[in-house]
């Protein structure tokens, strides 16, 4: 996969991720019904404490979806900022989404984890953002399979 390629997956997907993040968050500050259609189990995923702040008492004020409406609008800004910048600042830019998109997917697998063996409930919402991050940080990893160490940015 191309850099430039690559930058655009990661840009298309880190949208997607917004738009299901938000979601998320605006379900938990009760500004829209948290729909679950494909599983069951959304509602106790949205009960459990790790659904606000990750379950920390001095975060417990923000949703945790909103911690990836955060991720995913930075993914999509540095991707914007690969477009415009040239040389070491894109490669700096490239490095800070891979870091992000790293950090994203180890808390994905821990809330999956505790969506499997700990609430035991689904939640469909939460998934498709796990899928997302994953998706992510595959494209920015295949992207820098293609590279040769002194390859330049898009």
């Amino acid at each position: 996969m191309t850099p430039q390629t690559s930058n655009r997956v990661v840009f298309v997907l880190a949208l997607a991720g917004i738009g299901v993040a938000g979601y998320l968050t605006l379900a938990h500050l009760n500004m829209l019904d948290l729909g679950c259609t494909a599983l069951r189990g959304c509602e106790e995923v949205a009960q459990h404490p790790t659904a606000r702040g990750f379950g920390l008492p001095w975060l417990r004020a923000i949703p945790t979806a909103a911690f990836g409406v955060a991720a995913f609008g930075l993914l999509a800004a540095l991707s914007v900022m690969r477009t415009v910048v040239d040389g070491p600042v894109a490669a700096r830019a490239r490095s800070v989404q891979l870091v992000t998109a790293a950090v994203a997917v180890a808390v994905s697998a821990w809330l999956t984890y505790l969506e499997a063996l700990v609430i035991r409930a689904w939640c469909q919402w939460c998934i498709a953002s796990a899928i997302i991050t994953v998706l992510v940080l595959a494209a920015l990893l295949l992207d820098g399979l293609n590279r040769t160490p002194h390859s330049p940015e898009p």
